[in-house]
Formats: C-alpha cells, sequence, structure tokens
C-alpha cells in the first residue's frame, strides 16, 4: 500500500546554496529521516512525485495519486503553493491525509488542522518520526475525521439523503446511534486491534531480521580482513559502516517498538475484559470460536519473541565495546529490544485467561466408534 508525499521538491541539480537546491535537500531530509521510516514501520511505500518512474504527463500522475492513494503525508515547511493546492484537492476526499511541518515555517491557513510540528535538529526529527507513526497507527484503520472544509464540501449531498429518508428511517439511525455497543461489537474491535498487533510484531520481527544480516555481515568482513592481516584500521572501517547500517535500522525498531506498547495499551483492557466475560459465559465461544485461538497465537508469538529480544539487546551492549559508532548504535538499539521484551512479555501473559475458558467438548463417540 502506497502513502503519497506532497511537499517541496526544490531541484537537486541547482547550484548548492541556492534557495532550489536547499528546498530539494530539505524535503529529502524529512522524507528520509521522518516519513519513510515511519511508513515503512507499517507496510507502506512512502512515494513522492519525483520518485514516481511511470511515463506520463506529471500533473495528471499527480492527481490520480492525490484521489486515490489511501494515505497521503503533506509537509507543509515553507507555505509552497503547489503543496497548498494539492492539500485543498486532496481534502476533498476525504480520505487520510496527515500534515506535518517544520515549526516558525507553516502557512497561517491551516493552523486549524492539526499538523505534526518539528524542530530540524537530531532529536526534533526522531520526534517527528515517532509522532508520525502515532498518526499512522490511530488513522490508518479508522480514517481519521474529516476536515470542515471536507464536511461543507460534501454537506449538501448528505442533506439531501436525509430529505428523501422517511422520519421513521431517521427515528431508528438515531437510536441505533444511542445503543452502547454489545458483547460482539467489543469483540469485533479486538479481533481488529489483534489483527494490528500482529502487523505490528511482523514488522519488528523483519527489522530483527535485518539486523541480524548486519551482524552476520560484520562477522564475515571482520574475518576476510583478518585474513588479508589489514589490522586494527580496517576492522574500526568495518565498525563504522556497520554503526551506519546499525542506526538505519534502530530508526525503524524505534518506530515499531514503540507502536507495539501503544498498539497493547490500547486493546489490553479489551481483551481482559472480553476473556473474562466467555470464561463466565461460555455458551458465547459457539459464537467466536477463533478470538481465542487468535489471542494464542499472539500469545505464543509473543512469548517466542522475548528470548531473541533480549539475547539481541545484550548483542548491541556487547557490540558498543569495540567502538564509539557501535557504543552509539547500540544505545539506540537497546531501549527499543528491551520495550518489545517487556511488551511482549505482557501479551504472553495472556495466555493465562486463556487458561480460565472452558476446554473444547472432544466427541468421544466418535473416537469410540473409530476403535471399534
Amino acid at each position: 500500500m502506497k502513502a503519497f508525499v506532497i511537499g517541496p521538491i526544490g531541484d537537486k541539480d541547482a547550484d548548492d546554496g541556492s534557495i532550489a537546491r536547499v528546498a530539494y535537500e530539505e524535503g529529502i531530509q524529512v522524507f528520509e529521516d521522518v516519513i519513510a521510516p515511519a511508513c515503512t514501520a507499517f507496510g507502506l511505500e512512502a512515494v513522492r512525485a519525483d520518485m514516481i518512474s511511470q511515463i506520463g504527463e506529471i500533473p495528471e500522475q499527480i492527481f490520480r495519486q492525490l484521489r486515490d492513494c489511501p494515505v497521503v503525508i503533506a509537509d507543509l515547511t515553507g507555505a509552497n503553493p503547489n503543496v497548498m493546492y494539492e492539500l485543498g484537492l486532496r481534502h476533498t476526499t476525504g480520505r487520510v491525509t496527515i500534515q506535518i511541518g517544520e515549526k516558525g515555517r507553516l502557512p497561517f491557513d491551516v493552523a486549524a488542522i492539526r499538523t505534526i510540528m518539528f524542530k530540524r535538529t537530531e532529536a526534533g526529527l526522531v520526534q517527528a518520526r515517532k509522532d508520525l507513526a502515532k498518526s499512522l497507527a490511530a488513522n490508518l484503520d479508522t480514517g481519521g475525521d474529516p476536515v470542515t472544509a471536507t464536511r461543507i464540501w460534501f454537506e449538501a449531498s448528505l442533506l439531501e439523503q436525509k430529505a428523501r429518508q422517511p422520519e421513521s428511517a431517521e427515528i431508528i439511525e438515531t437510536e441505533s446511534d444511542e445503543d452502547a455497543p454489545g458483547f460482539l461489537d467489543l469483540l469485533a474491535d479486538m479481533e481488529t486491534g489483534t489483527q494490528s498487533l500482529t502487523q505490528t510484531m511482523v514488522a519488528a520481527a523483519s527489522i530483527i531480521e535485518d539486523i541480524s544480516a548486519v551482524y552476520t555481515q560484520a562477522t564475515a568482513s571482520v574475518r576476510q580482513a583478518d585474513a588479508r592481516g589489514d589490522g586494527a584500521s580496517a576492522r574500526l572501517a568495518i565498525a563504522e559502516l556497520t554503526a551506519t547500517k546499525l542506526n538505519e535500522q534502530a530508526a525503524r525498531l524505534e518506530v515499531v517498538s514503540g507502536e507495539f506498547a501503544r498498539t497493547v495499551d490500547r486493546i489490553e483492557p479489551g481483551i481482559h475484559y472480553l476473556l473474562g466475560r466467555l470464561a463466565e459465559e461460555p455458551d458465547q465461544l459457539a459464537a467466536v470460536p477463533d478470538f481465542p485461538l487468535q489471542v494464542k497465537n499472539l500469545c505464543d508469538g509473543a512469548r517466542s519473541s522475548i528470548e531473541g529480544s533480549n539475547a539481541m539487546r545484550m548483542h548491541a551492549i556487547e557490540m558498543g565495546k569495540a567502538s564509539r559508532s557501535l557504543k552509539r548504535a547500540g544505545e539506540r538499539l537497546a531501549p527499543s529490544f528491551k520495550r518489545f521484551s517487556d511488551t511482549s512479555g505482557r501479551v504472553a501473559d495472556w495466555s493465562k485467561l486463556l487458561e480460565k475458558l472452558p476446554s473444547p467438548p472432544r466427541d468421544d463417540k466418535v473416537t469410540s466408534d473409530s476403535r471399534e
């Protein structure tokens, strides 16, 4: 799934220090340090207009992306006129649109719309990445709330639809809105939440595999260097390259481990409540036979990841003894591994709730007949 990114494009071929070149460098910095890693953590492919490889008219391609992409992220830094026009077009769709921009360089016109504001520092960009990840997590499933302009844009058609509905239908609709969610409604919400949790766990496993591959490659490179007798300087060069690769993965892991913890925070009360209800009312299990199995699979996956996460954390700390750059990379990785391990422990503990559920009935008659 794609996330289309609109923002200042600039000109990478312009003279150094020129306005066009600075705009290009600032836009790429936000894209690579903030937008792309946050999107990757959720399985989204972030694409800028200058990254579209398809042959065709550029404006037409941009308009199609604005209309059709499930997610659009708008970098409003500098209030670029083209960006503002594209943002206005996007708002008419009512689809997920997330705004970000550098503090002090945002247009006044969108001040009323929730915008992720950041400082252009290393810490500021890291925080922006985390904030963007939170926004993606909160809005990917729900679609977010439409802005005022969108509501007004579609207001006329909605009023026409209501005018055509009979009065009885309006009463039914009002009563339905006021009804509290039932057991199955809550269960459906939790099923959606557990699916989101599974996706996050899969993303984390992929990142950990990539980190393991970096370690494996570094070990092989050191052995080759030692075999050639290259000495400590060659090892240091390998360490510097390895640290750079690990920092890239650390950025991804920070986003995913944080989102993993937030997702568990969000759904854990519902898991406790619903499994408690199923234990008290086992007849409800017949309506949702797959839900306990879904939770069990989450528990099993979380339990199996705890040892690996702790081992990776210790390895990151141990690797940091080789050089300053590896130590800094390890200091970024270690908290994320610990957060992932601690959160996995919470998920694994849900198995205690499953133990209170009645076991599925065994068909002893069939077994007896088969023996005869």
